[in-house]
């Protein structure tokens, strides 16, 4: 499931929306297979060291890669409040992540990269995706 999104790739306004609500909400569930949970530490490591303010981090366990109720990367379509990311891999996700922290995200204005001051529009994003 190593997709390397780069931004040409259609799912990767989907894939930078999915790790700016990871970084948004609070007491989300970051859901990583086995070998990936090392990693998925490392990311709320980064979180805390580059969020001082923030005193709820993102809770782990293991599974199948997806963020509940916020993020879906799989190949079956969730929920349409749900940002689903088709095929995307874990690695891709946290290099959005960590993209988006080093570039002082969320409390900055225009750093979430383009259309994240936009109002998100699931269905028509998934259009890009099924057609």
């Amino acid at each position: 499931m190593d997709c390397n999104v780069d931004m040409n790739d259609p799912r990767w306004p989907s894939l930078r929306e999915a790790a700016r609500r990871f970084l948004r909400e609070d007491n989300c569930v970051l859901i990583l297979p086995e070998k990936y949970i090392e990693s998925g530490w490392e990311i709320v490591q980064a979180i805390s060291d580059n969020i001082p303010s923030r005193i709820e981090f993102p809770e782990i366990k293991p599974g199948e890669f997806q963020i509940t109720g916020i993020a879906h990367f799989g190949q079956t379509q969730p929920s349409i409040d749900i940002c689903w990311v088709p095929n995307c891999s874990w690695e891709d996700f946290k290099i959005q992540v960590l993209d988006l922290l080093e570039a002082g995200y969320p409390g900055c204005v225009g750093c979430g990269g383009p259309g994240s001051e936009e109002e998100w529009n699931e269905q028509s994003r998934r259009s890009q995706f099924v057609n």
